[in-house]
């Protein structure tokens, strides 16, 4: 099935994450989580700022509400990225691999998907961090009335980010990449999914406090 545009419709991503088929897979689908994500804090922060009672907001509402969009338009962007990295990995898994030179070819091609597929998710793993960061904001600070929705969008990105760690990981492990740009790779993926998780844990006090 051929991988769907950004501007696809939601069913039409479900339906290709659903056929037998190597990609879109787990990528794209922590992609898509991330841009269901920053459309909740986009909302919640469009229903922050048409109420008068948080005219003290306001501002930041606005701004929240623009890099939400801007942000979910990139988390599309980013499932189409990822699945494609995926096709070029099962392209290298097609080359002959007859002859030493052959199967030399076929394992750099493998490593250098691979290697795009964890950049892929790196900066998804970034993006999901500026979702969670927006969508806390407007939890503490936004339309009360909508909190879960805002605490949704924090736990959907957790999940999207604690997917994208362990891609970049299982993606260099496989590519056999020990290189030290490698290891700064893992320690960026690992410091991005600290802090989001650290925003999660925020938000889930937050709705302890809140919630009766």
């Amino acid at each position: 099935m051929p991988i769907p545009h950004p501007d696809a419709r939601l069913d039409d991503w479900l339906t290709a994450i659903a056929a037998p088929a190597a990609a879109p897979a787990g990528g794209a689908a922590a992609a898509i989580a991330g841009g269901l994500a920053a459309a909740l804090a986009q909302m919640v922060a469009g229903l922050t700022g048409a109420r008068e009672r948080y005219a003290a907001v306001h501002a930041e509402a606005a701004r929240v509400e623009a890099q939400a969009a801007h942000l979910r338009d990139t988390m599309l962007a980013l499932a189409v990225r990822d699945a494609k990295a995926f096709e070029g990995f099962t392209r290298a898994l097609a080359l002959p691999a007859a002859t030493p030179e052959e199967r030399a070819a076929r394992a750099q091609a493998k490593a250098d998907a691979l290697r795009v597929g964890a950049a892929v998710q790196l900066e998804l793993l970034a993006q999901l961090d500026q979702v969670t960061a927006l969508a806390e904001a407007m939890a503490e600070r936004g339309l009360a009335g909508a909190l879960g929705d805002a605490a949704t969008a924090v736990f959907l990105s957790a999940g999207a980010a604690r997917s994208a760690y362990w891609a970049v990981r299982s993606n260099l492990a496989d590519a056999g990449d020990g290189t030290a740009a490698g290891g700064e790779w893992l320690a960026t993926a690992k410091g991005l999914l600290d802090r989001v998780e650290e925003t999660e844990r925020r938000t889930r006090h937050l709705l302890d406090q809140r919630v009766g």
